[in-house]
């Protein structure tokens, strides 16, 4: 797909799901979409490779959750296992006003995100190369973020010991689910009850495409 035919389905693509971007927008979505598919020549960033599905599966996956959950501009937002920038980056191209930190502990991938905060000029967007157990050992990262996005494998309950210490007192974790996490979600509810914090709600997604719920979590 061409770069004029790309910026013409995204911008359809956005605009039929709530999103009108901006021609800037579209320019930096089309930038990390071309980068996207060099790197991923290179090094394994993602199995998608069809440029629609980028669109659907990576771009528009990452901010629709914006539809759902009130994200203030100026928030302070890390998104752990961050991988090729998922759902961080996306979400920061819609919402420049954010202090994003990217974590990922996979140094290739690292690079890759480091390479892109460059290109589309990103400000106030830090990027570590750590697992997020360890960071939490870090006292400028605890109790910092008004906002933990996760979109990866790993379990909710395994994710308690690392998400939930770097959020503010009043913040939120949205950890993006695929599927039927029911059980997923029922065993890290005792997990939770056990640190003091709660599932606040779980909420389905309405594009069936998508396959995904959110999972809303506070502390008490």
């Amino acid at each position: 797909m061409d770069t004029e035919r790309f910026k013409s389905l995204l911008s359809k693509v956005f605009k039929q799901y709530g999103f009108s971007l901006t021609s800037s927008q579209i320019s930096l979505f089309t930038t990390y979409w071309a980068d996207l598919k060099l790197w991923n020549t290179k090094i394994n960033l993602t199995s998608i490779r069809d440029d629609h599905e980028v669109i659907m599966k990576h771009f528009l996956d990452s901010v629709d959750v914006l539809n759902y959950f009130i994200v203030q501009e100026n928030d302070l937002v890390v998104d752990v296992g961050s991988g090729a920038g998922f759902p961080g980056i996306p979400i920061k191209i819609l919402m420049p006003s954010l202090d994003l930190t990217l974590v990922e502990s996979i140094s290739k991938k690292t690079s890759f995100l480091k390479f892109l905060k460059t290109r589309l000029k990103l400000e106030n967007t830090k990027i570590i190369n750590l697992r997020a157990e360890e960071i939490i050992k870090q006292n400028q990262y605890r109790k910092n973020y008004d906002l933990v996005l996760t979109r990866y494998i790993a379990s909710l309950e395994d994710s308690v010991d690392y998400c939930l210490p770097l959020l503010k007192p009043d913040g939120t974790w949205v950890a993006f689910k695929s599927g039927n996490a029911q059980d997923e979600i029922h065993l890290a509810a005792t997990k939770l009850k056990s640190v003091n914090a709660k599932i606040q709600s779980v909420i389905r997604n309405d594009i069936p495409s998508l396959n995904r719920m959110y999972v809303m979590i506070k502390q008490n």
